[in-house]
């Protein structure tokens, strides 16, 4: 089967895998654990493997990991659910629906959730344990990869070939992450707060983006994970500790917390050049990184007729206003016309 044999309304589906995919990945609700318990159960069976003796719940992916340590002194005693599910799946229109709804869940989930929790998890524990760790079914965030076979087993009637992966759905579906070992697994709950910005990044300007039902959080703006006194406790942000972060994300966040025009008026910049479309103002952090700001003037003018000024980061290279504003819209000095503003 190739791309050309789905049907109109099985490529009119895409959208809906992508919407069910993505709320499973993004879910908040407490755990279905009976669900989850008999998932666990059936994917040992698939795999043709005993099932677990025991099921201990666990409150976020963090007290998975380090209890999963502390009981098997970090010996590997893994048992694999894993399986193939065959490259006739995949095979069959395989790029197009991954393109169309894997793609689009991942991005969502994947890579803006899933990551942060994973590399804050192996942040905590430290390699030895993440060792012992990093081999976890991601449950919920797995809905990527998930979504593009569970299109596959509903969309296009591939029941039997996908039919190994009925356990690891049925976890996905009730709970977050889980750990098959022999005689025991470990679950742990979903988180119970998530925060995302408008394009889908954790994201939270007052306290943690994700939180998890043991306490364990992650503090993060615009994606970029944060230590929690920047966003709780921002007063704390000063000159000196923006020019010593060696974070250039971060060093950002600080920038932005601290305020573009306060840290430009105490940041000891130097007004480099002016043009019609602004000033451009530059310093050195460590006698070494430049970081470069405009100060633009909005041409359309407030309610009480007052014009606006904006501030806005630059790339080191730049050498005018003209650029630095022309760059922000993602053009060149000769494509950039102010009259596109209006």
């Amino acid at each position: 089967m190739k791309i050309t044999d789905l049907t109109k309304n099985q490529k009119d589906l895409f959208p809906k895998f992508v919407r069910k995919w993505t709320e499973i990945g993004l879910c908040t609700r407490p755990a279905d654990r009976l669900v989850a318990e008999d998932g666990v159960r059936l994917a040992y069976k698939i795999a043709e493997l005993e099932p677990p003796t025991r099921i201990v719940w666990c409150g976020s992916p963090l007290s998975l990991g380090l209890t999963k340590a502390i009981i098997f002194g970090l010996k590997d005693q893994g048992a694999s659910v894993w399986d193939s599910v065959g490259d006739s799946v995949w095979d069959s229109v395989g790029d197009s629906v991954w393109d169309s709804v894997g793609d689009s869940v991942r991005a969502s989930v994947w890579d803006s959730v899933r990551a942060s929790v994973r590399d804050s998890v192996r942040a905590s524990v430290g390699d030895s344990v993440w060792a012992s760790v990093g081999d976890s079914v991601y449950g919920q965030h797995d809905a990527g990869w998930l979504s593009f076979y569970d299109y596959f087993r509903e969309a296009v009637g591939m029941s039997e070939e996908t039919q190994k992966l009925v356990g690891i759905w049925q976890v996905a579906k009730s709970a977050g992450w889980w750990l098959p070992y022999k005689h025991i697994c470990w679950i742990s709950e979903r988180p119970n707060n998530l925060k995302i910005d408008d394009r889908g990044r954790l994201h939270c300007e007052t306290g943690p983006a994700i939180s998890y039902p043991d306490g364990w959080s992650i503090w993060a703006w615009h994606g970029v994970k944060v230590e929690q006194y920047l966003i709780e406790q921002p007063s704390k942000i000063t000159e000196l500790v923006i020019n010593e972060e060696k974070n250039a994300e971060i060093r950002r966040v600080m920038i932005a917390r601290y305020g573009f025009d306060r840290y430009l008026k105490d940041g000891s910049f130097i007004l480099e050049q002016q043009d019609d479309f602004g000033k451009l103002y530059r310093k050195k952090i460590n006698g070494e990184l430049d970081l470069v700001f405009v100060k633009v003037v909005n041409s359309t003018p407030e309610p009480d007729e007052t014009s606006k000024e904006y501030i806005l980061p630059c790339r080191s290279t730049v050498k005018s206003a003209n650029e630095a504003v022309a760059q922000s819209f993602g053009l060149t000095t000769k494509e950039y016309v102010p009259s596109f503003e209006s």
